[in-house]
Parts: structure tokens; C-alpha cells; sequence
């Protein structure tokens, strides 16, 4: 069995197999309402354009603001993670977007709302750094990675709800009804920030490691994760991490806008077609999770990344053909089925979120697992700024669904790029540094 230390240390055998479940448990659902918080914003955009007398370009800027805040979170928030504990870093996160969400309901310009949006994207890159790394540490190495997958499956429960809260909430007679959705959003991230208090316990290994972090606490600052033992696995995974991020953040931001815009389908009709994208992503999070743990994590990430290049344009392509009546796409079972059927497959190989946690925490030891990991993640997001601040430039020239296709190109140069770093698959995390 490989080892990502550098020394030996303590493997985490001292969490029952309760305790793991309900750390999973306590993580699992801190994700999918940090998922929901985030989500949301995509089925608005149009009404919060309206509301402010701003463009769709302007807008874009708010999830450009988001974006940039995730990378932020998930480095420094990351960072605090290997320093105080993840359990603390959790709950700090929670508590942060969920009340950045509230506070989005009351917004009075897209200024103010961005800057609370930039709250929630702090709180997105912190949580998955200390969840990805806590759930890594108390699970042994042949169970991992579906760990990991079922903890991400989270993320698309979270829009599986973003999208029924909308359906739901949202009304196409009232064009301040998005702020309604923001503040009924934001209400269980307190519940969860409870049961993560109460049921959470801190990760053995990272409490095994604080005497090494006591001793050491001047050389594991921020920068450490660039010292050249690292750098090279820290500049690739954060490429592929763009390359992922760049793909899913065109395809997922503009999507809901793409069904209203292209097929006519009204603002509260879009979610439904979202449920079945959750629905598939669900699958293909477990699935990759499997998968994962019989061939390695680069075969896995390749074959998800190669399914993503060839769903995206399907999805898009076969949306824009579908047959309209009076301008409008018809709500029939037939029209709801094809297009879900569509939505679901293109959900299903978005299943690639399942390998990141379990990949980029074997590679890196403890005292800079959250810091490194989450850097990587969550600054791929920052990556994808530039796609979606060209999409608005490229919709009046190529059209909406070739826009969101060139998502494609993106996918396909990640396949090839998961080669360049190691296979982790059987490694044993510890505390030894």
C-alpha cells in the first residue's frame, strides 16, 4: 500500500464506524444545502436582471464575483482547516452561506448582491477543503473514494432541490419573487449547522498531526503548497480543475436561460427539466465512485471527462431541435421525457465531482491536505470566470447552444490531462509528515 506521508503516523482507526457514518452524514448534508445556496442563483438571473434594470451581462459578473469567491474560500478557508480542524471549518462555512443567502433576498442593487454572493463563495471553497479532507481521513483506502462520491452526491441534491424550491416558489407574475427564494433557501443551513455541531466529531488524524503543526507552524503557511515537492501536482490538478470547472459552469449558468430563451419555457417550467439533470448526476457521482475504486481515479476521470464532451453538444443540439408550438415548447409528456431524458444523461457524467476529493487528498500530506486540495478545487472555479464572461459575447455571434457547446473543447483537453498525474488509488492516509 502506498502511503501519502512522509514519515509514518496514525491511520485513522480510531473512528468507529458510526462515527465515520455520521461524519459522512453531517457532510452529506452540509453540501447539498451549501449546493442549494448556490444553485439557486442560475434560475434567477433573467428576474434579478429585470429587477435592477441591468443587463445579462452585468449578472454574469455576480457569478464571476462567486466564482472568485470559491477560490478564495477553498484556499484560505482551507488553509484554516489544517490549522484550527475541520469539524470548526465546516461550521464556519455553513454558517456563512447561509446567511449570505438570506441576506441576497434583501438586496437593493446587484452591487450589494454581489457582495453577499461573494459571502456564499467564500463558504462554498471552505466547505468541501475541510469536508473532502475530513471524510478522506477517517475512511480506509478501499472504501474512499465511495465515500467521497456519496458525499458529492450532496452537491446534486442540492440543485435537485435549487430546482424544485424554484418551480415551486418562483412566479412569473411577480418579478421580485426571486427574493423569496433566496430567503426560504438560506433557513436549513442553520438546522444543518446544528447537527454538525452536535454529531460532527474531528478527524483523528488531523488531531494526531497538531504537535507537527505546533512545531512547524511557520513553514505550512499558505505558500507551502508551492515548495517545489509539490508544485508540479499542484499546478496540474489545478488545471484539470479548470478544464472541469470551465465545462460545467458554462453548461450549468446559462442552461435555465438557454430552455427560456431557445424553447420558451417559462421561468418556473425550466426547473423541472434541472430535476432530471440532478437525478442523473446523483447516479453518475455513485457510479463514479465505483468505478473509481475498481480502475484508479485517472481511467475513472477520463472516461467521465470524454462522456461530458460528447453529452454537451446532444443535450444542446437536440434541445434547439425540438419541435415548438406557437414559439413555445409544448409541456407534454413526451416533450418533458425527451428533453429530461437528455438533461439526465448530461447530469449523469458530471459524476467526475466524485473523483476530486478522494485524488487530490491522497495527494497531499495532513498538514496542507485542506489547503492543497482545496486550492486546486476550488480555484479551477476562478478559471472558469473567463468561459462564462465570454458566453454573453459569443451568444449574439455563434448563437446560445454553440456557445454552450464549445463546453466541449474544455472536457476534452481535461481527458487528456488527468494522464500527467499520478495514480493514488490504495493510498494510506496518516499523520506523519
Amino acid at each position: 500500500m502506498k502511503s501519502a506521508s512522509l514519515q509514518p503516523g496514525i491511520a485513522p482507526a480510531a473512528f468507529s464506524v458510526r462515527q465515520q457514518y455520521l461524519t459522512l452524514a453531517g457532510s452529506w448534508v452540509a453540501w447539498l444545502f451549501d449546493a442549494l445556496d448556490a444553485g439557486i442563483f442560475g434560475f434567477v438571473m433573467l428576474a434579478i436582471a429585470t429587477s435592477f434594470a441591468v443587463t445579462m451581462g452585468d449578472v454574469v459578473s455576480t457569478v464571476a464575483w462567486f466564482l472568485l469567491a470559491t477560490g478564495i474560500g477553498g484556499y484560505f478557508l482551507g488553509n484554516i482547516s489544517d490549522k484550527i480542524g475541520r469539524k470548526k471549518t465546516i461550521a464556519l462555512s455553513v454558517f456563512a452561506y447561509g446567511t449570505g443567502t438570506l441576506m441576497c433576498g434583501f438586496a437593493h442593487s446587484l452591487a450589494e448582491l454581489n457582495a453577499y454572493r461573494f459571502i456564499v463563495g467564500i463558504a462554498v471553497g471552505g466547505l468541501w477543503s475541510a469536508a473532502a479532507s475530513l471524510i478522506c481521513e477517517v475512511w480506509k483506502p478501499e472504501g474512499r473514494a465511495k465515500a467521497i462520491a456519496f458525499m458529492q452526491t450532496g452537491w446534486s441534491g442540492g440543485n435537485l432541490l435549487a430546482a424544485v424550491f424554484a418551480w415551486n416558489l418562483l412566479d412569473p407574475g411577480n418579478p421580485e419573487g426571486w427574493r423569496k427564494l433566496f430567503i426560504y433557501a438560506s433557513l436549513p443551513a442553520y438546522a444543518t449547522l446544528l447537527f454538525v455541531l452536535v454529531f460532527v466529531k474531528e478527524s483523528p488524524v488531523w488531531l494526531a498531526n497538531r504537535e507537527f503543526m505546533k512545531k512547524n507552524s511557520g513553514s505550512d503557511g499558505l505558500l507551502k503548497i508551492f515548495a517545489p515537492q509539490y508544485l508540479r501536482s499542484v499546478l496540474l490538478a489545478l488545471a484539470i480543475s479548470v478544464l472541469g470547472m470551465l465545462g460545467y459552469w458554462i453548461v450549468f449558468t446559462f442552461t435555465p436561460a438557454f430552455l427560456q430563451k431557445t424553447l420558451g419555457v417559462r421561468i418556473d417550467q425550466a426547473p423541472v427539466f434541472l430535476v432530471w439533470t440532478g437525478v442523473g448526476a446523483m447516479l453518475g457521482y455513485v457510479a463514479y465512485g465505483y468505478l473509481a475504486e475498481k480502475v484508479g481515479r485517472r481511467i475513472s476521470f477520463a472516461l467521465f471527462f470524454l462522456g461530458m464532451t460528447i453529452m454537451v453538444p446532444v443535450f444542446t443540439f437536440g434541445a434547439a431541435a425540438m419541435p415548438l408550438t406557437n414559439g413555445k415548447l409544448a409541456f407534454t409528456m413526451h416533450n418533458i421525457a425527451t428533453l429530461g431524458i437528455l438533461a439526465a444523461l448530461l447530469g449523469f457524467f458530471t459524476g467526475y465531482f466524485s473523483g476530486f476529493g478522494a485524488w487530490y487528498s491522497e495527494l497531499f500530506p495532513t498538514s496542507i491536505r485542506s489547503t492543497a486540495s482545496g486550492f486546486c478545487f476550488n480555484f479551477g472555479r476562478v478559471g472558469a470566470i473567463a468561459g462564462i464572461k465570454l458566453v454573453p459575447v459569443l451568444i449574439p455571434v455563434i448563437g446560445f447552444g454553440s456557445t454552450i457547446s464549445l463546453a466541449s473543447v474544455a472536457y476534452f483537453a481535461a481527458a487528456l490531462m488527468v494522464f500527467t498525474l499520478k495514480e493514488t488509488k490504495g493510498t494510506v492516509l496518516t499523520s506523519g509528515n
